[in-house]
């Protein structure tokens, strides 16, 4: 019996956050992306941040928009890239 286990890379671990966030993993691959998250702090934390940035979204969905005006905005934009160029 082997002991060696491959592990999946932080560059894996991202490539397959969505779908293990989501649920749409099969048993293995959920299993490998939980083994990652035990052994990087890394991969963890940045597992909670999108974790709290779908929770936060998901809240901001329910609000309703406010009409934006373009015209104030360009202005400013137009003043700061004014500025810049100076």
């Amino acid at each position: 019996m082997s002991t060696d286990v491959e592990h999946l890379t932080c560059r894996e671990f991202v490539e397959v956050l969505t779908d293990y966030l989501d649920g749409a993993l099969e048993p293995a691959e959920r299993a490998d992306v939980e083994r990652h998250l035990v052994i990087c702090r890394g991969c963890s934390n940045y597992t909670e941040q999108m974790r709290s940035t779908l929770d936060l979204l998901s809240r901001l969905a329910d609000e309703p928009a406010d009409p934006v005006q373009p015209a104030p905005l360009l202005a400013i934009f137009r003043r700061w890239q004014a500025e810049r160029a100076r």
